[in-house]
């Protein structure tokens, strides 16, 4: 698949993400946004990899796609309810934010602190309930023409 087809469907596979944070909204002047700027988009990594050094294990069994996006979250933005295939590191690089799993217990991230996201977990969301925005910069593994994201339904949390 050529770069640019892999650029829009990493687009469109995050346009999602702006939508639901939208949704939210009471008036279009305070609407909570979503803004992804794609980095990487589906680099192709061919190769399998096992890699076992210093103590962090990597391993592919199957040819994969490897994007970066960076997603600013204005203030009552979120994600909405998903989930990943392959995995997705997240490092927080400013703010502060709330991750929710789907038994509905939340997590805190702060700027400098990063925490992973794999398709066998049960959906998430990410919240940025706070009056600053917050930046992620998500890096996602995935195999080869999977989309970066599933939207998921809420679980039961009453979030979005």
């Amino acid at each position: 698949m050529n770069r640019r087809r892999l650029a829009a469907l990493a687009v469109g596979a995050l346009a999602p993400l702006a939508a639901l944070g939208s949704a939210t909204a009471t008036t279009p002047a305070v609407t909570p946004a979503v803004t992804p700027v794609v980095h990487v988009a589906g680099a192709d990594l061919d190769d399998l990899v096992q890699v076992n050094a210093d103590n962090v294990k990597f391993q592919t069994k199957v040819p994969t796609d490897v994007s970066v996006v960076t997603l600013t979250l204005d203030p009552n933005a979120t994600t909405g309810w998903h989930s990943h295939p392959g995995l997705a590191v997240i490092a927080v690089a400013e703010g502060t934010g709330k991750l929710y799993s789907a038994d509905c217990s939340a997590r805190t991230y702060s700027a400098g602190e990063a925490f992973v996201e794999d398709g066998d977990d049960t959906p998430t969301v990410f919240r940025n309930e706070s009056a600053s925005s917050v930046v992620l910069t998500v890096t996602f593994i995935a195999p080869q023409g999977s989309p970066l994201l599933h939207g998921e339904a809420d679980p039961g949390c009453g979030l979005s």
